[in-house]
């Protein structure tokens, strides 16, 4: 609402003549204002000088801690696994192998007999399964003078005690997907390891670089209906999901958009010939990574780096370099164990051509003192030894081991899972759930200790599906 000067009219700079407010000072006043107290605008303090207002400066930080890194809800699978409490540090549990020795639907004449027979007598098979639980933990402190002052985000330890259990959730979920106790002993078996050693790999879905589509999907469901299973939830990287959104946008199956104006759709869940699945994104299924140039982990307790022979490639039966594999390849060691992984090793370039491997030696440095397992990374076909991506984790099994690459892992892809998720398929057997156990005090800070402790129980291993080398659309 606009002013009105004391004649009723509206003000204007003609009500402020001879006032040097709005720009009709002299010279002299000019100098005078730039002599004016400034606040400025650093970062740093940039000292001591005159008309310099940093000093008066309150600082202005925002009462919410920004988070750049995963959130809670990308707590997918084990927020989903069926629980069991567990009592002991070994977990058994029987399987029912079979109702007798007549295969389902075949041999069905089996059985039959004339008047007055005895029956044929039958025997059912079961097993007795176990696996070991697993123990996750880390440590916290925070120094007393810290839980002492007005921090600027709340309690510190409430802080850090959420952030511990982010962390040790992180490894958990991963570990769900893809733990393996013969590579690190240390680990349960994740889902990857107990499908592949349950079904005998023949539950194994390789697109050796194609994308993820409906009739993958499809044949997928028919393989666990196979088994005697119905699939229920589909876990990928969201890379997938993208291309398989890409594939439906331009079929119009949706006659009425989801609200007016919105093109595309979100892609929930698929239904197929057997049955309908959910469909879920995990940043924890990633497309294999690049190593760390400088290592990761404490410098004083991870391994050193070890170091490699390689052998020039030789043909192979069991080789899956293709025509177009044809190229040179470089590959990058890391020697890992619980505290951290060395820095890399290369190897020289690696002609390879179609129906060859590659074979090389890892040599520990220093006796491998804490070597658990390595990471192998392979580049693309003439790619530089920084792009190099993780293809496989192996266990140490010496101080110099062997390994043979048949381009059955391809590098720059992703795994995927086609789950029977409910309590006959699979559970999460808990022995301790997240705990948080406080230290003594041996100096001026409150330390404890966060943990859980437990294992998959796979009981149907072959009512489940594992996608391996699946690409994306260029």
């Amino acid at each position: 609402m606009l002013a009105t000067s004391p004649g009723g009219s509206f003000v204007s700079l003609r009500d402020y003549a001879g006032s040097y407010e709005f720009g009709e000072s002299g010279a002299s006043e000019v100098n005078n204002l730039k002599k004016a107290l400034s606040a400025g605008a650093d970062i740093n303090n940039p000292g001591v000088s005159a008309g310099q207002g940093f000093p008066l400066r309150v600082e202005s930080l925002e009462a919410t801690l920004k988070n750049t890194t995963w959130e809670m809800d990308e707590i997918k699978l084990f927020k989903a696994i069926p629980k069991l409490p567990a009592t002991n540090t070994v977990e058994e549990f029987n399987r029912l192998l079979s109702y007798g020795s007549a295969p389902v639907g075949r041999q069905f004449h089996q059985g039959w007999m004339s008047e007055g027979d005895l029956p044929t007598e039958e025997d059912s098979t079961y097993e007795r399964a176990y696996v070991p639980v697993k123990f996750l933990g880390v440590t916290g402190r925070v120094t007393h003078v810290a839980n002492t002052i007005k921090a600027a985000h709340g309690s510190v330890i409430a802080m850090e005690t959420m952030n511990k259990t982010m962390h040790l959730l992180n490894i958990l979920e991963s570990t769900l997907f893809f733990g393996d106790s013969s590579v690190h002993s240390f680990e349960f078996d994740g889902l990857e390891k107990l499908i592949v050693d349950g079904s005998s790999g023949d539950n194994v879905v390789d697109l050796r670089g194609g994308v993820l589509t409906e009739k993958v999907m499809n044949d997928s469901l028919l393989l666990i209906r196979r088994n005697f299973g119905r699939g229920t939830d589909f876990y990928f990287n969201a890379g997938p999901f993208a291309d398989l959104a890409n594939q439906v946008y331009d079929r119009q199956r949706y006659g009425v958009a989801p609200s007016p104006g919105v093109l595309g759709t979100e892609i929930r869940a698929f239904q197929g010939q057997h049955g309908k699945v959910d469909l879920h994104d995990s940043v924890f299924i990633a497309e294999s990574d690049v190593a760390v140039d400088a290592g990761s982990g404490n410098a004083t307790t991870r391994p050193a780096t070890p170091t490699i022979a390689v052998a020039p490639a030789a043909g192979s039966s069991g080789s899956q370099f293709a025509t177009a594999d044809a190229g040179t390849y470089i590959y990058r060691v890391v020697a890992l164990n619980r505290f951290g992984g060395s820095v890399p090793v290369n190897t020289a370039g690696v002609a390879v051509t179609v129906g060859q491997q590659v074979t090389f030696t890892i040599q520990d440095s220093g006796g491998g003192a804490g070597t658990a397992f390595y990471e192998i990374y392979r580049t693309a076909a003439g790619g530089a030894a920084s792009t190099a991506k993780l293809i496989k984790r192996v266990a140490r099994s010496g101080s110099t081991q062997v390994f043979t690459d048949t381009n059955a892992d391809i590098p720059g892809t992703s795994k995927g899972f086609g789950l029977m998720q409910n309590q006959r398929s699979f559970s999460w057997a808990q022995l301790l759930p997240m705990t948080r156990i406080p230290l003594a005090t041996i100096d001026t800070s409150i330390r404890w200790s966060q943990v859980l402790y437990g294992a998959i129980k796979m009981y149907t291993p072959r009512k489940n599906i594992l996608f391996k080398n699946i690409g994306r659309a260029a």
